[in-house]
């Protein structure tokens, strides 16, 4: 799960961040650091499907005989 840091936090053995840093971190983590006020998640965005190309059979680039 993404945050960014609010203020400087140790997140484990000789791994610090900074104000404004952004990490990946496991959710258990980020539950108790968003708790103590250190660090806020950023929303993931959301997967936007492109839409299909269709093509035109009569216009496939193709002649038909």
């Amino acid at each position: 799960m993404r945050v960014k840091a609010i203020r400087g936090v140790c997140i484990g053995v000789d791994r610090h961040m900074k104000p404004g840093d952004i990490e990946d971190l496991e959710a258990a983590l980020v539950v108790f650091l968003v708790s103590i006020g250190a660090v806020e998640k950023i929303p993931e965005a959301p997967v936007v499907a492109e839409p299909e190309l269709k093509l035109d059979a009569g216009k496939s680039g193709k002649k038909e005989k």
